[in-house]
C-alpha cells in the first residue's frame, strides 16, 4: 500500500514536470489573480536560497537517507492506525524527497510550476512534503501520538 504513495507520488511529480516543461510557456492565471501556472528552474534549494551544487547533491542524500531511518526507528512504536498514519506521511515525504533529488543530483535544478501569489513558487513535490510534515505536526501536537 505504501509503495503504492511512494510511487505515485514520484510519477505525479514527474508527470506535472513534464507538463511544464513542455506547456507552460506564459504564466496561466487559475484562481483569479492569487494562484497561477508559471514555468520555473529552481537551482537552489527552498525559495530558491542558492547552495553549491556538490554540497546540495550531499545534502539531498543524506536528507533521504535520514528520513529512512527515522521512519524505521519511529514505526515500531505505532499502533496500527497511528503506524497507517505515519507511513502515509512518511512515504509522501519521501516520494517528494526522491523525486526532487533525482533532479537536484541529474538536473542541477527542478522545475517549479505552482505559483501562489505573495508567496512561492513550488511543484508537486514540494506540496507532498509539506502535505507529510502536515500529518506528522498533527500526530505530534494534536494527536500526541509520536512520542520523542
Amino acid at each position: 500500500m505504501f509503495y503504492i504513495v511512494l510511487i505515485s507520488s514520484i510519477f505525479i511529480d514527474f508527470v506535472t514536470k513534464y507538463a511544464a516543461y513542455t506547456n507552460l510557456n506564459e504564466k496561466v492565471s487559475i484562481l483569479w489573480n492569487f494562484f497561477f501556472l508559471k514555468y520555473a528552474e529552481n537551482p537552489g534549494i527552498a525559495f530558491s536560497i542558492e547552495i553549491p551544487t556538490l554540497l546540495l547533491k550531499v545534502m539531498t542524500i543524506v536528507l533521504i537517507i535520514t528520513i529512512f531511518y527515522y521512519y524505521r526507528q519511529e514505526n515500531k512504536t505505532l499502533s496500527k492506525k497511528d503506524s497507517l498514519i505515519h507511513n502515509t506521511a512518511f512515504w509522501l515525504i519521501l516520494g517528494g524527497a526522491i523525486a526532487n533529488g533525482y533532479e537536484r543530483i541529474f538536473h542541477e535544478k527542478v522545475i517549479d510550476f505552482i505559483w501562489v501569489q505573495g508567496f512561492a513558487i513550488f511543484n508537486m513535490a514540494d506540496a507532498f512534503i509539506t502535505i507529510g510534515a502536515i500529518i506528522y505536526l498533527y500526530m505530534i501536537f494534536i494527536a500526541k501520538k509520536i512520542n520523542f
